[in-house]
């Protein structure tokens, strides 16, 4: 399962219990469940820091690791020249999830979808080329059709393979208003069709 960091406003202590409770249901057990947050370029937070964003039942219940930029597999290069380069744990998994938050995001058109995975745990080079897209005019808020760096993401996550995304939106408080969950992709599209409702 891999959830936002600290500088998100994704209410992943919410989010994961029910999503745990769903495994369980499905037989799998805790063991086998490692939380991956991504950083992408951002510090590696505390083990504090770690317990708050997942809560303590979920700290204490499955394995909660930062994502490491330097411990990285190359799984190729998208057809825009950036490495897909992913933090080694999530190639070791059999089934992938993603937990984020929607709302609009400046250059990548929304955040949530396959940014979790790409470039959220990429490695420094894979984020430094995706993100230097930015400048280009069709990387902009709100914007998903041509946008760069939207499809570089999807592109690169698609290469490793998203099996469920969870996406809310929220409040200013953190309250959760909004919510869709399914394939990566079409989940995304229809959380940010509610983002531009808003």
């Amino acid at each position: 399962i891999v959830t936002s960091d600290l500088t998100r406003p994704c209410p992943s202590a919410r989010l994961l219990p029910p999503v745990l409770d769903e495994l369980a249901a499905g037989g799998v057990p805790d063991d086998d469940i490692t939380i991956v947050v991504a950083l992408g370029l951002h510090r590696p937070m505390t083990p504090a820091e770690l317990e708050q964003t997942v809560g303590p039942e979920v700290y204490r219940r499955v394995r909660v690791l930062n994502h490491n930029p330097d411990d990285t597999v190359r799984l190729g290069v998208t057809s825009r020249g950036t490495p897909v380069e992913l933090f080694r744990p999530l190639l070791a998994n059999g089934l992938r999830i993603c937990l984020g938050n929607l709302e609009f995001h400046y250059f990548a058109g929304y955040s949530g979808g396959a940014k979790a995975v790409f470039p959220g745990c990429a490695s420094a080079a894979a984020v430094t080329a995706n993100h230097a897209m930015m400048v280009r005019p069709e990387a902009a808020t709100g914007r998903l059709e041509g946008n760069p760096v939207r499809a570089d993401m999807e592109e690169g996550a698609a290469m490793l393979g998203v099996d469920f995304v969870l996406n809310v939106l929220v409040d200013g408080e953190h309250h959760i208003t909004g919510a869709v969950a399914g394939e990566v992709t079409a989940a995304h599209r229809a959380g940010c069709a509610l983002v531009a409702e808003r």
